[in-house]
């Protein structure tokens, strides 16, 4: 067995080219190990059968159960999901990219049989190595923890590599990783969300972003009503000692950066409000 080739990377400042060996090598069913924010892990591609059955022997895993995806962009979680409940998508609009897995209902796409039990983990880390070689592979990535079976999951590279030199292709040396903890994973596949495990993200902190409301106010331009609306019952929420509202403007031109009007100015103003720093912006599919 031969052993992995390893490139030292510096977290920040490294070049794409500097990465697309590693990401050439995940794509055609090698392994590689690749730091996250939480702990290396050991990345290979879903729609690989030998790199599944490879990486399923280093983690003694069996078949009924599967490996999370990592992702490289928001907006891809629901070519795998569907069915995304209101709670999923605050968690993802505040924690992405971070350390949440979420355990959604699968669409069973491009990850070959990996979750053919009806659901799916996905994380996107927050890690720019991580990101980069995930998007540069062009396949569906899993990432589970780059340790043995009763080890503890490594925050370092050196802990990373020592029991997996010989078991993996590749190995990307990025140091100490940010975090050092494992991801939080919620499961939202029933339409609620519940911690089964806490990592990095405490269960209160999980908790509160569900809690919490969102008012979207729409109008044309988004520079008189619907910023009238958001100042003022911004001001109704902060008078009645409420922080778990959290109110957004937005118009349906596609013109954005436009103050609020001055006869709207005036008239916050006699309320006590400032809106001059205001501008306006577009509705999008990820605002709503």
């Amino acid at each position: 067995m031969t052993s992995a080739k390893i490139t030292k990377i510096a977290p920040s400042g490294f070049k794409e080219y500097q990465l697309k060996e590693a990401a050439d090598i995940l794509a055609k069913g090698g392994l590689v190990i690749i730091p996250t924010e939480t702990v290396y892990g050991i990345a290979a591609n879903a729609e690989d059968p030998e790199a599944m059955e490879r990486l399923r022997k280093i983690k003694e895993r069996p078949q009924d159960k599967p490996f999370s995806l990592h992702i490289d962009a928001k907006e891809k979680v629901e070519y795998y999901a569907w069915g995304i409940p209101v709670a999923a998508y605050k968690l993802i609009d505040k924690f992405w990219p971070g350390p949440l897995t979420l355990i959604l209902k699968s669409r069973n796409n491009g990850a070959g049989n990996e979750h053919h039990s009806g659901t799916i983990g996905i994380r996107m880390p927050d890690d720019n190595i991580a990101l980069k070689v995930i998007g540069l592979s062009g396949a569906a990535v899993v990432c589970p923890s780059a340790n043995l079976p009763g080890k503890p999951a490594p925050s370092d590279f050196e802990d990373a590599i020592k029991d997996l030199k010989g078991a993996v292709d590749f190995a990307i040396d990025a140091g100490k990783t940010r975090l050092g903890a494992e991801s939080t994973v919620v499961d939202a596949s029933t339409g609620s969300a519940r911690v089964l495990r806490e990592g990095a993200i405490k269960t209160e902190e999980i908790e509160a972003v569900i809690k919490n409301k969102t008012v979207l106010f729409i109008c044309t331009g988004n520079s008189c009503r619907s910023v009238m609306a958001k100042y003022l019952l911004e001001k109704k929420m902060k008078d009645s000692k409420r922080d778990d509202v959290e109110v957004l403007s937005a118009g349906i031109m596609l013109l954005g950066g436009l103050k609020a009007s001055e006869e709207v100015k005036g008239l916050l103003a006699n309320e006590g409000i400032d809106a001059s720093g205001h501008r306006s912006q577009t509705v999008t599919k990820e605002i709503l």
